[in-house]
């Protein structure tokens, strides 16, 4: 990119956020991100939210020439306001060449070390700080939900959902709810009927069923895939998208989400490809129980093109409470399997230490009261301790087949980084050996079962 000056008006981005208005001012004396000598640091004043910061020459570039790149973003308090600040100064630079930028708010280097201090404790990527009280929730909390999804204002994008299992379905619920027009294309043609069924003659203009996936991308501006398996993700990207054809061009000026679980290698071979086809590639990961899918209090983790991820935030805010930018393609696939890890780990302990309280004549409803009580206690160990005393391994959060296949997926990059995983490998084997027996349909807690063989 050409020289930075002082008084150049520039985009710039910080962790977290999006390509900013800013103005670029002289070096002051407050430490920089990262004392590397080769990383170029200016001192920023960033237009409507009047603060400072320094960016790095690489997350620099001109304002002009990139206003229709970077200016439609409304996900953000104070953009337009920045952005109309912006223009201002540029309007009249192109007046006056010798006109300078003054700027009214006075830089305090006291409050700056405060917050510099402050946001260093917070997650890293994290696009804003929420802070929620877990309480009991009523019939009125879950018709305030759908009231509220009812009230999102509407994107212009026609959003094409293909797979229509429980996350694809919910997603289409959740859509058609706040307004959005959607296409939905299921490889069992009668599932998708039954949900256009659901939505009946009224909603005919927002809801239409394809009986190709192809026929779906060329009627959406926006996938999101929401199949079982990367196998299944590649069947439809070879075979109906035409991604190893030079001449297919059918994902020009196309989003593609992915929600399927890939895992990261996969992930960042779909964005290449999808970005050579002209199309943007966007990862988002759902962590959520029955519960959370029901009330929509649960977390998309989101890595990939950011300018599709803030032109799509009505979508996100349809489908769920909160959404995390996480950075380049893949660090949400990462995120979502540590999850993972951290859930087929926890529920293994957990069946290991009832089937060891039961054996030791110890009253596992004793156990859930007083698992309750500690500081040990969390909302999923509670949830897999009740459908082990009820015996009620239908009512699955996630399959014991599903989730297996995420230990799958994290073993194969535990081995590509060579990390030896030594407890997530004997909790896996153990879903292997349940799923032989028959079990893979049911919750994952279903593995409790496995010592009454």
């Amino acid at each position: 990119m050409a020289d930075i000056n002082v008084g150049d008006i520039v985009w710039g981005r910080m962790d977290g956020f999006p390509y900013w208005p800013c103005v670029v001012l002289k070096d002051v004396k407050v430490p920089k991100p990262s004392k590397d000598p080769n990383t170029k640091y200016y001192w920023v004043y960033l237009f409507g939210s009047k603060n400072y910061s320094w960016i790095s020459r690489k997350r620099l570039c001109p304002y002009e020439g990139n206003r229709f790149k970077y200016g439609h973003n409304d996900g953000h308090v104070n953009f337009a306001e920045a952005v109309k600040e912006a223009e201002l100064h540029v309007k009249r630079k192109k007046l006056n060449s010798n006109y300078q930028v003054v700027i009214k708010e006075k830089f305090d280097i006291q409050e700056y070390e405060r917050k510099l201090r402050r946001s260093e404790s917070r997650m890293r990527y994290r696009t804003k700080l929420m802070i929620r009280t877990r309480s009991v929730r009523t019939d009125e909390d879950h018709k305030s939900r759908i009231a509220n999804t009812r009230n999102i204002a509407t994107s212009t994008f026609v959003f094409g959902v293909i797979g229509i299992g429980n996350l694809g379905t919910d997603i289409t619920r959740n859509l058609i709810h706040s307004g959005h027009v959607v296409n939905i294309w299921n490889r069992t043609y009668s599932k998708g009927q039954s949900l256009v069924t659901e939505f009946g003659p009224k909603f005919k203009k927002k809801l239409t069923q394809f009986y190709t996936p192809r026929g779906l991308l060329q009627k959406s501006d926006v996938i999101l895939v929401c199949l079982s398996d990367k196998e299944a993700v590649r069947t439809i990207f070879e075979n109906s998208f035409g991604i190893h054809k030079p001449a297919d061009e059918c994902l020009k000026n196309k989003g593609i989400i992915q929600m399927t679980t890939t895992g990261p290698e996969f992930s960042k071979d779909m964005n290449s490809i999808i970005e050579k086809k002209g199309g943007k590639y966007l990862e988002a990961q759902i962590q959520r129980s029955k519960e959370e899918a029901t009330n929509g209090d649960f977390i998309t983790l989101a890595a990939g093109d950011e300018v599709l991820f803030f032109k799509c935030h009505t979508l996100f805010k349809a489908i769920g409470n909160t959404v995390l930018y996480l950075g380049e393609v893949g660090y949400a696939s990462k995120m979502n399997l540590i999850l993972q890890v951290i859930k087929s780990i926890n529920v293994a302990a957990l069946c290991e230490a009832l089937n060891f309280a039961e054996r030791s004549d110890v009253e596992l409803k004793n156990v859930y009261d007083i698992l309750e009580s500690t500081n040990l206690c969390s909302l999923y160990l509670l949830r897999k301790c009740g459908l082990i005393l009820q015996e009620n391994f239908l009512n699955s959060d996630q399959s014991l087949t599903n989730l297996q296949k995420d230990m799958s997926l994290v073993l194969d990059l535990a081995d590509s980084v060579k990390y030896p995983m030594s407890i997530t490998s004997p909790a896996n084997q153990i879903f292997q050996h349940c799923i032989r027996l028959e079990y893979g349909a049911y919750d994952a807690s279903i593995i409790f079962l496995q010592h009454h063989h």
